[in-house]
């Protein structure tokens, strides 16, 4: 009987192992070793209380009671003293027997799941390192319940294995089981050490590595990179083969571990805090060109009309990217913020963006989002907004907001979105119509993506036409990626809507239009960086030292027209003054640019890729 119920336990055990998730198949081993606990304390209690004449009788009977129920977990069972109490008792022995194995079955199937269970663990754990040899690793520091979001969208390509590394609540370590994914907590991946990356399978020669350093903390992020990156460095893994995208601070962290020239880094390096990951997720889901009519030629038939409540960390990226991906050609623009503390917590953010707020006409209002002003503003302007964005952190609150916003736009005659961007995600509310919602860690495309491909495809218009892509990229700084990623954002948008019949064939006059509005966004995208016009005196300066490098035999090392460690540029000018700048620069070098021209490139290069 035994040898039967044991066997019977095992297959058991292997069926439920294969035909249930793991979370309820220990729910189900917890429930079985209860139940085969308090059956046991039945049996063998009863089973002893018999002996039972005086106190140290009835001790002697519990610790051989405890005994009898550990013994069941382990295949024994004590039937000889089972019997006797049924012989003294006079019971019938049919119902009790069957009783008596039953809860030695669910003894033995908690005792063959939990062997099962930990050997399963042990052959998956084995199976996820072994697999590191032949994919690509994925490699997230931070385990959050967002981090565990994205983990589940990454382990759906299984080109890659993903690797957590940080510590992990029970819940978060089963969830991250569930996806098949490998668990690294011990000191050695946590503060990379000598060994790491010999247990992901990171040579140099072997394997890519793609680091996801998204914990809350941005300065544990920041030196966790660093660590790795030495361990890099010490095993020679090329710069080509790493990636990271890091949260913390972008241009500081994204310059310092970013591989260029003889300093070496990763080779693929984006960097941002959430703030600014949520206003740009904000933009690429809901791109301003939306909101706009355009003619057959591209130039916009209205004006954007922006407003903004909230004006925290969140609103001040929102506020960057809403300037930076709002010039269209054709259109004015006037963007309105209300905070009834703005002035209290833009001390830095007026400093640092001055020629922005000065160049483009953004007023602030001294006004909550439910004072008497604003919905005055929001019934004298319902006809003319165009977008409406709600930055005040707390998400009820936000939402509340949102839908008084709506209503009095209704009555007003008028229906328009109010997206509203809070810690984390973008939520869309619309009149009459479920909502939108957008998490941060759920959109692929702010990690890479496609969006990096159209990215470097414009570096390497600016770059030599017959060189490597790839290469080209590398080299790049980080400000220019940046940069080629904000064209990027916007003219996928924006000439998606604009080219809807194709962009194989543009017309000159079209593409005039649209290399207008290029050199609009370019200014504002630049603005938006706190870069600020250089002037005459500045760049005549620069223009003798030009000459000077050119006549020492060396070869000019100088760009006259752009002075990147003073964040000031000659091409923050209008349209019409870029052939005056392009000759005035010519004469000096002896070149041939056309400032122009390469907005006009710019545009046939995106519109080429939304083509193919």
């Amino acid at each position: 009987m035994v040898v039967i119920l044991l066997s019977a336990a095992v297959f058991v055990a292997l069926i439920l192992y294969i035909a249930l998730e793991q979370d309820k198949r220990e729910r189900v081993t917890g429930i079985a070793f209860f139940l085969a606990t308090t059956g046991g304390i039945i049996i063998y209690g009863f089973s002893y209380a018999t002996e039972g004449r005086n106190v140290l009788e009835d001790t002697s009977g519990m610790f051989k009671t405890l005994v009898d129920v550990g013994r069941m977990f382990v295949g024994m069972n004590n039937e000889k003293v089972f019997a006797q109490m049924l012989e003294d008792r006079g019971y019938a022995p049919d119902t009790w027997y069957l009783f008596f194995w039953l809860t030695h079955f669910l003894a033995y199937y908690s005792m063959a799941s939990a062997a099962i269970l930990t050997l399963g663990k042990g052959a998956a754990r084995k199976l996820q390192l072994w697999l590191l040899n032949i994919r690509d690793v994925e490699l997230i520091y931070g385990i959050t319940d967002s981090s565990i979001t994205m983990g589940r969208h990454m382990t759906s390509n299984r080109r890659y294995s993903v690797v957590f590394v940080g510590q992990a609540t029970a819940a978060q370590e089963l969830a991250i089981r569930q996806m098949k994914a490998l668990l690294l907590s011990d000191d050695m991946s946590t503060q990379p050490q000598e060994g790491f990356l010999d247990c992901i399978s990171i040579t140099e020669r072997r394997g890519r590595l793609k680091v996801f350093a998204i914990s809350p903390d941005g300065e544990a992020n920041y030196n966790y990179a660093l660590r790795l990156r030495r361990l890099l460095e010490k095993a020679k893994v090329p710069p080509k083969n790493t990636s990271l995208v890091l949260l913390g601070r972008e241009e500081r962290h994204g310059n310092t571990l970013q591989a260029l020239g003889e300093h070496y880094g990763y080779g693929d390096v984006q960097v941002f805090d959430s703030a600014e990951l949520i206003a740009r997720l904000l933009i690429q889901k809901f791109p301003l060109c939306n909101e706009l009519s355009f003619n057959e030629n591209g130039l916009a038939t209205g004006d954007m009309e922006v407003l903004m409540v909230g004006f925290g960390r969140i609103g001040q990226e929102v506020l960057r990217k809403i300037v930076a991906n709002g010039q269209f050609e054709g259109s004015t623009f006037h963007m309105d913020v209300f905070d009834p503390e703005y002035g209290k917590h833009d001390g830095f953010y007026q400093k640092r963006y001055a020629a922005m707020l000065e160049n483009y006409d953004i007023e602030f209002h001294a006004k909550g989002g439910r004072s008497r002003d604003f919905c005055t503003y929001l019934e004298e302007h319902a006809m003319s907004l165009k977008y409406i964005v709600v930055c005040i952190g707390a998400q009820q609150k936000s939402r509340e907001l949102a839908e008084e916003i709506m209503e009095l736009l209704t009555k007003a005659g008028r229906s328009l979105p109010v997206y509203v961007c809070c810690e984390g995600s973008v939520v869309c509310y619309h009149p009459n119509e479920e909502s939108i919602t957008y998490s941060l860690h759920d959109l692929e495309t702010l990690f890479g993506g496609d969006m990096d491909e159209k990215a470097m495809e414009i570096n390497h218009f600016y770059q030599d036409p017959d060189g490597s892509v790839r290469k080209q990229w590398l080299a790049a700084d980080y400000f220019s990626r940046m940069s080629c990623r904000a064209s990027a954002d916007f003219l996928s948008a924006y000439l998606g809507t604009v080219l809807k019949d194709g962009a194989d064939d543009i017309d000159d006059e079209t593409l005039e239009v649209l290399a207008q509005t290029e050199h609009r966004r370019w200014n504002a995208f630049h603005f938006s960086m706190g870069y600020q016009r250089m002037g005459e005196e500045e760049w005549q300066k620069r223009a003798e030292e030009y000459k000077k490098q050119a006549e020492s035999g060396e070869g000019p090392k100088i760009r006259i027209s752009k002075n990147a460690k003073a964040r000031r540029h000659a091409c923050l000018v209008s349209w019409d003054e870029l052939d005056k700048l392009s000759e005035k620069e010519n004469a000096v070098t002896g070149g041939n640019v056309d400032y122009k021209q390469m907005d006009r490139e710019n545009i046939r290069t995106i519109a080429k890729l939304l083509s193919e």
